[in-house]
């Protein structure tokens, strides 16, 4: 039992370390979200105190306390905007944001309450463990904190009322708090999982893991856009000779064994910060960013044809690719440098096939 729950606890340390970017805007976003949520509950109680029970002063303040929370969050919309880039920082506003919000809405419910149970407190300390997310310990030690300073609040502004039921009850709270923190980040983590696998189901190749074409050109535009001017780049462009032939001789599924071993030979020999897509049924294209030494393009391409052709897949053998490339320093965008490698490979497809041809078109 106690093995257990240290395990869930570094597991929730590690997915709010993986996702704090992604946590810090969805806390963000939850402040503005509660103030409309209080903003819309206040003025409905108001209207409702008009009409029937006419103790509408209580409802009042609590607008007034929520317009006070409207201006908070307009403040850090306007000056705060980049506040998420900090998880340090997040976390001290949305600190100080709640305890305000909970301490305040704590102060009216006393006041309205001298006489009987207050309930928004520990209400609160649930709802709290539900909108804001961070670590346990932090979240843990906020609300204790709050708890202390809302049976001292009770008690100075109610002395002949027994305030150790309140107290009670907002220990309890903190409590059923803590476990549902557990649950809470465990659904968190696997909604994080889930739009990790859909988004990678969308951006890459099932078949062999690659990106796909789509996601590939989306992310060379991303890298030529943001290159520094006069920086190398070299696009490839690998094309199966007699694929149809594979396909028909030994069958789809040797095909696709065939595609699934070239994408990872092409994974070995370049580097994980190279761009590598399918952009084809059996083609592929490989960018490759920065400064390279002498002869790296005609070494790769000779060491992709090299092992691919000694490589046997079920009966297949000798299997071969034609390459082209282009290299450029001249800032040209990613359509540019695929027509330039395109007529590249259809040269090398020319020349017999199974050789590279480096593409002399300079714009």
């Amino acid at each position: 039992m106690i093995q257990k729950i240290f395990d869930r606890y570094f597991d929730s340390v590690s997915f709010i370390h993986h996702s704090k970017k992604r946590i810090a805007e969805d806390n963000i976003r939850n402040t503005g979200d509660l103030i409309i949520f209080l903003t819309c509950v206040c003025l409905l109680l108001l209207c409702l105190s008009f009409l029937f029970s006419g103790n509408y002063p209580v409802y009042a303040a609590q607008i007034v306390l929520c317009l006070i929370a409207a201006g908070i969050a307009f403040f850090q919309r306007v000056f705060l905007s980049n506040i998420t880039e900090s998880f340090v920082l997040t976390r001290i506003y949305c600190f100080i944001f709640y305890a305000w919000i909970i301490l305040s809405y704590s102060y009216v419910d006393i006041i309205h309450n001298t006489e009987s149970r207050c309930i928004f407190f520990p209400f609160a300390m649930v709802a709290f463990t539900a909108v804001y997310v961070d670590n346990f310990v932090e979240t843990t030690w906020f609300k204790v904190l709050l708890t202390a300073i809302y049976g001292a609040m009770d008690y100075v502004l109610r002395p002949y009322y027994d305030v150790r039921k309140d107290i009670m009850i907002a220990v309890t709270a903190v409590l059923i708090s803590c476990f549902c923190y557990y649950e809470i980040i465990d659904l968190a983590a696997d909604k994080g999982e889930d739009r990790k696998r859909l988004v990678q189901r969308s951006t890459t190749d099932l078949l062999t893991g690659v990106l796909n074409k789509l996601s590939f050109e989306e992310r060379c535009n991303e890298y030529l856009t943001n290159r520094i001017a006069g920086a190398k780049c070299v696009l490839f462009i690998f094309d199966l000779d007699n694929f149809k032939y594979v396909n028909d001789h030994y069958g789809h599924q040797t095909g696709d064994k065939v595609i699934k071993t070239f994408s990872q030979i092409l994974q070995g020999y370049f580097h994980p910060n190279d761009v590598i897509g399918r952009i084809g049924g059996d083609e592929f294209m490989v960018l490759v960013m920065g400064e390279m030494p002498e002869g790296f393009t005609e070494r790769r391409c000779r060491s992709v044809l090299h092992e691919f052709k000694t490589t046997t897949i079920d009966e297949a053998s000798g299997l071969t690719c034609s390459i082209g490339i282009v290299e450029d320093t001249w800032g040209r965008n990613f359509t540019q440098l695929y027509h330039a490698a395109d007529e590249a490979l259809y040269k090398a497809k020319k020349s017999g096939k199974a050789k590279f041809c480096i593409s002399e078109s300079v714009l």
